[in-house]
């Protein structure tokens, strides 16, 4: 009876002595882990839209004019943001129409003067950004990746085309992707397809001129 006493005993007194080290280190741990993992994080730089709401910018691009080849196109682009996903915009863009086949070919035939075949369009439009997303781009020289926002979006909306000595109502429809480098800075790349009804070359057509550019835009 003894031997079992003294067992009892001494298996209580290791026990209370194992339980009264774990409460020391649970003490001087706190919450940490015994062991933690060798884990380094990944640092991520996202560039977020401002909180303004305006957008300005300008943009250069190649323009189809059709029957007078496809010209350079430059021009500006200002914005409002009714919400994340909806926004108006207003363009105006310059360019010099060239020559058509039958100039070409028939020699000193000359169609339009050079003030004629300057081109001159302004719109307004109705934006909204269909596809939100992200791109992610990792820093060659250290471990940081940087975190676009991005958006692909679609526009209508109507305006005017002054070319060959007449105003003419105009149609437009598109898409571009924006992508926002800065919380003030973004980059644009869209299409854009002009229509509008012309009578030059002898009978009513309705001209589809197609522009692709890009442009750099800031929020304010």
């Amino acid at each position: 009876m003894e031997n079992w006493t003294q067992r009892f005993l001494l298996t209580g007194a290791a026990f209370l002595m194992g339980w009264t080290v774990s409460l020391s280190v649970a003490a001087e741990t706190g919450d940490r882990p015994l062991i933690e993992p060798d884990v380094s994080p990944q640092v991520v730089d996202e560039s977020l839209i401002d909180t303004e709401n305006f957008e300005v910018g300008t943009f250069a691009g190649v323009i189809n004019i059709e029957d007078f080849e496809s010209s350079f196109v430059w021009g500006g682009r200002v914005a409002y943001h009714l919400s994340e996903s909806l926004f108006i915009e207003g363009n105006v863009g310059f360019a010099d129409a060239g020559e058509t086949s039958f100039e070409k070919l028939g020699g000193n035939v000359q169609l339009l003067t050079d003030d004629e075949r300057e081109y001159f369009y302004y719109n307004a439009a109705f934006g909204w950004n269909v596809l939100p997303g992200e791109a992610f781009f990792v820093s060659p020289f250290s471990d940081t990746t940087y975190a676009f926002n991005t958006n692909f979006y679609l526009l209508a909306g109507a305006g005017a085309t002054e070319f060959a000595d007449d105003n003419r109502f105009t149609a437009v429809i598109g898409g571009g992707y924006q992508v926002v480098l800065q919380d003030w800075l973004s980059v644009h790349i869209s299409v854009r397809e002009h229509f509008y009804d012309i009578d030059l070359l002898g009978e009513t057509k309705t001209s589809m001129n197609t522009e692709l550019r890009t442009g750099l835009s800031i929020f304010f």
